[in-house]
């Protein structure tokens, strides 16, 4: 059973025996969320898990799998065949601070993903099963009227490197204690000040890091070829620009193939031509026919299909125009 915020746009993907997916809609990409049962002696349903891969999933469960690599004190086969699954495509866990059993000290409730990073957890204390609850945190934003920050680094850097000077005379007149505790303050404050908040559907997902250094070069090259302009600057400006557009469009083309990928699966279209588009028309009341209008349905109709008619019958041409029969010439070609 997984429940979710009524906010929240899910839909049931798949459901298996013991095995449970729903995909929640954001602004970016969707979200797949999973839970699972593994009964004891057996493994894990792989072939399930490796149906997402290629998807931002978070699956957690009871998977009965114990290995010393997350805190157990001895393995057993599904937790063997786990960690080989997890070396072999290099996806992670999602541990729990502490054993989750009030029989052992093993750790059996876990998630996998294929990033867990910023995710925490806690173990409480609470309940009369014989699992601990864990309280799993990400810092997955889904809901459309949320905001993400945007710092001006530029600027940052401005203000920290001009009051260097006043930092460096005021870290030998206090106690360390005191002057780290004013300075992470300043930093803190610092970095506010130089940030705005968006709405997280003006969100774009940030150029890979070499792309961002691909850029840098070439900017680097083009003041160069400003300062000095010669053959050798020139061509070794247009070199890396060259290679820095074809970077760009392979990643542009890739991020279009997997948007249309995502637009072809069942009815995610309407996510996005749902604002365009309705499921009802508007109303009809009839044809303007200069200061009247025609209501009658048969006059409507006549109307229209003379007016057809006339806009789709054959061209009237003057046989002594020559550039008349060429023009007849060529629709013939064209029927």
């Amino acid at each position: 059973m997984i429940l979710y915020h009524r906010s929240l746009k899910c839909k049931v993907v798949n459901n298996e025996f013991n095995f449970l997916l729903i995909e929640i809609s954001s602004t970016n990409k969707p979200t797949f969320v999973g839970a699972l049962y593994v009964p004891p002696g057996s493994l894990p349903p792989f072939q399930l898990i490796n149906q997402n891969l290629n998807k931002t999933y978070f699956i957690f469960g009871d998977f009965n799998a114990k290995h010393t690599n997350w805190g157990c004190k001895r393995n057993n086969t599904s937790g063997v065949h786990l960690q080989n699954w997890l070396e072999e495509t290099g996806h992670e866990l999602i541990l729990p601070n502490k054993p989750i059993s009030r029989r052992s000290n093993s750790i059996i409730d876990f998630g996998i993903t294929k990033d867990a990073t910023d995710w925490n957890s806690e173990v409480l204390n609470e309940g009369t099963s014989d699992h601990y609850p864990i309280l799993f945190q990400s810092s997955i934003a889904i809901e459309e009227e949320s905001f993400f920050r945007i710092t001006n680094w530029k600027i940052f850097k401005f203000i920290l490197s001009t009051t260097y000077e006043y930092w460096l005379t005021l870290v030998y007149n206090m106690d360390d204690q005191s002057f780290f505790n004013i300075f992470s303050c300043f930093i803190s404050s610092l970095w506010q000040r130089c940030s705005s908040y968006e709405k997280i559907t003006k969100y774009r997902p940030p150029w890979p890091p070499y792309l961002v250094l691909l850029a840098k070069s070439v900017n680097r090259a083009r003041r160069k070829y400003r300062r000095n302009r010669n053959i050798l600057n020139l061509q070794y400006f247009l070199s890396l620009k060259e290679i820095f557009v074809s970077e760009r469009y392979l990643i542009q083309k890739t991020r279009t193939n997997e948007k249309a990928e995502w637009m072809s699966k069942g009815q995610n279209i309407w996510k996005i031509a749902k604002p365009s588009f309705h499921a009802f028309s508007p109303p009809f009341r009839g044809l303007s026919q200069g200061p009247n209008k025609v209501t009658n349905p048969q006059e409507i109709a006549d109307t229209v299909a003379n007016y057809f008619e006339n806009h789709f019958r054959e061209p009237e041409y003057d046989v002594n125009n020559p550039m008349h029969m060429e023009a007849q010439e060529m629709y013939k070609q064209l029927e």
